[in-house]
């Protein structure tokens, strides 16, 4: 039998020690502080008035947006929610989504007015780093759209990816209440 040297022993500890100095050294540089916030590429779509001059964001109530086909719930506003604004997630493996827009005031509440929007985009895997892992970026191709209470739709940046930017203005047909509208009596 072989004599247990103590000198190999008293090293354990600044052994041990070293590993776990090593360790924590380690896990803290996998940080995602190189990250932005947003890890996936979700287009923010705001919602204006086309009514006036200048592009004036009006907040929406009274309706219900969610998407055409999509698997699941695809609720993504719910009444009585009031919004001036809302991510529009995207189909990775699709080349479109659509989306559609029902308006539930009283006044409005009938399928001939629900609007109806088609995004068709081209979809690329993009790695960002280490640190923020992979995700997909889209460029926006075309977008068709049903015209029952929106105007029109403008593109402000057709590359959508992790960069929390409005890039889709959707302007609605709006009246804006004038103080010389009362009737004179």
């Amino acid at each position: 039998m072989k004599p247990v040297s103590y000198g190999r022993l008293r090293l354990l500890p600044a052994i041990i020690v070293a590993f776990i100095s090593a360790t924590t050294v380690m896990v803290q540089s996998c940080n995602d502080i190189g990250c932005t916030d947003l890890r996936s590429s979700i287009p923010l779509a705001g919602f204006y008035s086309s009514s006036s001059s200048a592009d004036k964001t009006i907040s929406v109530d009274s309706l219900l947006i969610g998407g055409i086909g999509a698997p699941d719930d695809s609720l993504l506003v719910d009444t009585p929610s009031v919004t001036s604004s809302l991510y529009l997630p995207f189909r990775s493996q699709k080349p479109s989504t659509s989306f559609f827009i029902k308006y539930v005031r009283k006044a409005l509440d009938y399928p001939q007015f629900i609007d109806t929007v088609t995004f068709s985009y081209t979809t690329q895997p993009y790695f960002a780093s280490a640190d923020c892992g992979a995700m997909f970026i889209y460029r926006i191709n075309s977008i068709d759209y049903t015209r029952h209470l929106i105007d029109s739709i403008a593109i402000t940046d057709s590359l959508v990816n992790n960069f929390d930017m409005e890039r889709i203005k959707i302007f609605f047909r709006t009246t804006e209440n004038d103080d010389n509208d009362t009737p004179q009596q």
